[in-house]
């Protein structure tokens, strides 16, 4: 199997994100609904801040697949 790289990826980032967004879901039960910019503010990190991970796991394949 060469591409075992994509396979990877994907058993691992989707079960990651979901975790993700659970433990996400969690937080803003506490530390939203005291100031509408805080929380535009919350809202806007947590969904940028996924993000960097995720660069690093597809620089990470693009970089082992393009030989």
């Amino acid at each position: 199997m060469k591409r075992w790289r994509h396979f990877t990826v994907v058993v691992g980032i989707i079960p990651a994100l979901v975790i993700y967004v659970a433990m996400f879901m969690y937080i803003f039960e506490y530390v939203t609904g005291y100031f509408w910019l805080l929380d535009w503010l919350i809202y806007i990190i947590a969904g940028l801040l996924w993000l960097y991970p995720a660069a690093k796991v597809i620089t990470w394949l693009a970089n082992n697949e393009a030989h």
